[in-house]
C-alpha cells in the first residue's frame, strides 16, 4: 500500500487547526500517511502574499524529487473522507486536480499534484519573475489564463473541498471565512465538526490542555473553545 504524502500549507498561528486536520486524515483513512509541514520556507516575494503560506503549495513537487504523487491541503480544513480515493482519482494527464472556480480559475488550496508532471514548477524561478513584474503572483495561485500554472489542472470533485458547507457528501471541509473559523470565534454553523476532532484529540491525549491554553494566550484561538469542545455531542 502507497504512503500518501500530504503537505499541509500553515503558520504559527494555525498550529491548533493544523493537528486537528492531521487527525482528521489519519482517523478517516486506511493507507499510511506521511505529513509535511509547508511553513516558513526561503520565499522572499516582494509582494504580501494572502496567507502566511499560500505560495509554498507550489514548492511540493521539487519537495518530492518530481516524483510521485501528493496531496496539498490548507491547515483550515477537517477531511471527512478517506484520503486514499482522492490520492487515486485520474488526473487525466493534467498536472493537478482541483477544484473549478468560475469562470476561469481554480481552488489550489486543496489538490492532488502529480510531480513528474510539473517540473517547471519551480518556486525560486517564480520568485524572480514575480518581483520582476513579470510574472503574476495572483494568477498563479488561482492558476488564472496567462498565469505560470495555467492549463496545469483538472476538476477536482467539489466535495474534497467544500467550502464553508456541509452535506453528507462533503469529504472536506474548509474553513474559508476567516474572521469566523471555529477556532477563531464561536458561531460558524458547521463549528462541531471541528470541535469534535479537538475532543477526541484531547480525550486521546494527542492535543494537551497545556497546549490549548498557550495557544489562547497567543491570540491564535479563542478563550472558551475548551469548554465548547467539551461539551459538543459526539
Amino acid at each position: 500500500m502507497d504512503t500518501i504524502r500530504v503537505f499541509i500549507g500553515t503558520e504559527n498561528a494555525q498550529f491548533l487547526p493544523t493537528e486537528v486536520l492531521k487527525r482528521s486524515i489519519l482517523q478517516h483513512t486506511k493507507s499510511p500517511v506521511e505529513f509535511h509541514l509547508l511553513i516558513d520556507l526561503p520565499l522572499k516575494l516582494n509582494r504580501k502574499m494572502y496567507t502566511g503560506f499560500s505560495f509554498y503549495r507550489f514548492a511540493i513537487p521539487e519537495a518530492c524529487g518530481y516524483q510521485g504523487k501528493a496531496i496539498y491541503l490548507d491547515a483550515d480544513m477537517v477531511v471527512l473522507g478517506d484520503i486514499t480515493d482522492l490520492y487515486h482519482l485520474p488526473l487525466n494527464g493534467k498536472g493537478a486536480l482541483a477544484r473549478p472556480c468560475p469562470p476561469n480559475a481554480w481552488y489550489t488550496s486543496a489538490m492532488l499534484i502529480n510531480c513528474e508532471q510539473l517540473k517547471h514548477w519551480d518556486v525560486s524561478k517564480w520568485e524572480t519573475l514575480i518581483n520582476a513584474g513579470i510574472a503574476s503572483y495572483k494568477e498563479a495561485l488561482w492558476g488564472e489564463p496567462g498565469g505560470l500554472t495555467y492549463k496545469d489542472f483538472a476538476p477536482l470533485p467539489e466535495y474534497w473541498n467544500h467550502l464553508d458547507t456541509y452535506d453528507p457528501a462533503t469529504k472536506n471541509i474548509h474553513y474559508t471565512n476567516v474572521p469566523r473559523q471555529p477556532w477563531k470565534t464561536p458561531g460558524h454553523p458547521f463549528a462541531a465538526i471541528f470541535l469534535k476532532q479537538l475532543k477526541e484529540a484531547i480525550e486521546a491525549g494527542e492535543i494537551s490542555k497545556e497546549m490549548i491554553q498557550r495557544e489562547i494566550e497567543a491570540g491564535h484561538i479563542y478563550p472558551h473553545i475548551l469548554q465548547d469542545a467539551v461539551s459538543v455531542d459526539l
